[in-house]
């Protein structure tokens, strides 16, 4: 059932099966990423099915702070990668009991993330039309004194 590798990732390395990245330290830790950053955990899949329900995985449970729990070092937390592999090992094996369910969450999330992706768009392109109105009414004022 098990079909991915969870490594640490060097800076540098490229991989060819399908693979998303995973903070290491700090409080933010099982956070999924698509890029690689330096404090990053790296897990390789087989397929790109595969890759998006263990970005599902990492996300719930970076949301819901299970990997708090096993943070050690007292200046920068951080986990060790066994001890990351071994909890989403336990919630793989739990989420594979429940694939249909999991497959339209999956979906659903990936309209949710659209949608935002889309609301952003509109966030900046109101930013830029208040920055517009700014500079044309003081431009105005600056005139009438």
């Amino acid at each position: 059932m098990k079909k991915f590798v969870i490594k640490v990732h060097t800076e540098g390395n490229q991989y060819q099966k399908p693979h998303l990245f995973s903070l290491s330290k700090g409080y933010n830790v099982g956070r999924p990423l698509k890029d690689p950053c330096p404090n990053c955990f790296v897990i390789l899949t087989d397929s790109e099915e595969e890759k998006q329900k263990m970005f599902f995985l990492l996300d719930g449970i970076w949301r819901s702070q299970i990997f708090r729990v096993q943070l050690v070092g007292s200046v920068i937390p951080f986990i060790h990668v066994h001890e990351f592999a071994k909890t989403v090992n336990r919630y793989w094996d739990h989420v594979h009991e429940c694939d249909k369910r999991v497959d339209k969450l999956i979906s659903a999330f990936a309209a949710i993330e659209k949608l935002q992706s889309q609301i952003q768009g509109l966030t900046k392109l109101l930013d830029q039309y208040k920055s517009i109105a700014y500079l044309d009414v003081l431009k105005i004022q600056k005139a009438e004194f």
